[in-house]
């Protein structure tokens, strides 16, 4: 464009004097250079507003290279043959082919078609304003000879650039697949980390929650087997003996369920169901342990609440939150189980008057990192229950939640959808 507008003030302010064949020289190359400034100047602007609307694949897109590509020669072979009204080269044709052969890439038998095209206009401007015969040949030799090399250098860029574009394809495939590759070791070395931690964490059960509780119930069944106790101790012992295994046969529970959660997924099975029977049946399951301690335990929760879920997560969520309630209840203390509907939601709570929670805890609670911590009677446990809780209510289209203060209790929600 500037070298247009350079042409055009060149030719419009110098050599005004002018007249005869210099004036319609000079007139046709002003009104040349303003023709291309225009075309120029559109074809700029469509570009930039295709690029900005992401058009850059619509056919009128990808017609722009070859429009500009005969628009460059046609102009050229214009201006060629205006100048043999003054001189006998064709320097501007000889430009152009060279300079569209370097600039727009176009497939090599599509370029061969435009340069002949141009050839054959260019013979015919040539013709009409060359008045002189020798002249004229040496021209079309030349102008031959200009379409010729400019064709050539045309092939070689186009090889350049499907020879690049090829490479460029299949850097990037490789690129791809590695960064695939990539991403297949992390997802199996991440798998591979939660299986050692998951082992790390078996162990660590088996070893230290669960063999205690047996070590006891095996020393107790020598002492009556070497009748080492009298009969009136061993019934003394019943209700010690019961919590134990209470104990042993939750941790064992809630160590299955992990393991079989973490292995192979548990699959979920909802229907319809009444929260307050499903309820009172573990609340029958722990009377030994809330005698052991005098906990008072209700159950609060509406009869009418129906939940749609899977019977046995939510049976195992609720066994949880009331065995720790239970667990971090102090002696006589007192916990209610009660249920709520929000909308499409039934929310069950378990609240206990126990010692509560600190509150830079609570938000690990339900993590995976989290271990157990002894209840106020020295009673144990997994780590796993709220690990499971949030799980299985999460599975269940749930959410689960605790509000609690240090010294006065906690109050432990989930939620479950209703059966409607």
């Amino acid at each position: 464009m500037s070298v247009s507008i350079a042409h055009i003030a060149l030719f419009y302010f110098f050599n005004s004097d002018a007249s005869g064949t210099e004036l319609q020289w000079k007139n046709g190359i002003i009104a040349s250079h303003s023709t291309m400034f225009l075309v120029f100047l559109i074809t700029g602007l469509s570009v930039i507003i295709i690029r900005k609307r992401g058009l850059i694949n619509k056919p009128y897109a990808r017609a722009i290279p070859h429009f500009m590509f005969l628009f460059f020669l046609l102009i050229g072979t214009i201006i060629t043959g205006i100048d043999q009204l003054i001189t006998n080269a064709i320097t501007p044709f000889m430009i152009v082919c060279f300079f569209t052969a370097m600039v727009l890439i176009i497939p090599p038998l599509i370029s061969a078609l435009y340069y002949l095209l141009a050839y054959t206009f260019f013979y015919f401007v040539i013709t009409h304003f060359q008045p002189f015969q020798d002249v004229l040949l040496s021209n079309y030799v030349n102008g031959l000879t200009s379409v010729a090399i400019a064709w050539f250098l045309s092939m070689i860029l186009w090889r350049n650039f499907v020879y690049r574009f090829r490479n460029d394809r299949l850097v990037r495939q490789q690129q791809t697949a590695l960064q695939d590759q990539n991403n297949e070791l992390s997802r199996i070395a991440n798998e591979l980390r939660e299986v050692n931690k998951s082992r790390i964490r078996l162990f660590s059960i088996i070893s230290h929650d669960l063999r205690g509780p047996l070590a006891n119930l095996n020393s107790l069944m020598k002492l009556v087997q070497n009748d080492d106790i009298t009969e009136p101790e061993f019934k003394e012992l019943l209700p010690e003996l019961a919590s134990q295994t209470l104990l042993t046969s939750e941790l064992l529970d809630n160590l299955l369920n992990w393991s079989k959660n973490n292995l192979n997924g548990i699959s979920c099975h909802p229907k319809a169901f009444a929260i307050h029977d499903i309820t009172s049946d573990i609340i029958r399951l722990y009377e030994s342990q809330t005698g052991l301690k005098g906990l008072v335990i209700s159950n609060d929760t509406d009869p009418q609440h129906m939940a749609y879920a899977d019977p046995g997560m939510i049976s195992l969520v609720l066994r949880n939150l009331i065995s720790n309630a239970i667990k971090f209840s102090e002696k006589n203390g007192k916990i209610s189980v009660y249920s709520k509907i929000k909308g499409l939601v039934a929310e069950i709570s378990v609240e206990d008057s126990g010692i509560g929670i600190e509150p830079e805890r609570i938000t690990s609670l339900f993590g995976d990192d989290q271990f157990s911590t002894q209840g106020t009677a020295g009673e144990k446990g997994t780590g796993l229950g709220l690990l499971l809780c949030r799980e299985f209510v999460e599975r269940n289209g749930g959410s689960i939640g605790v509000q609690s203060t240090p010294d006065k209790g906690s109050r432990f929600w989930f939620t479950v959808p209703t059966a409607t």
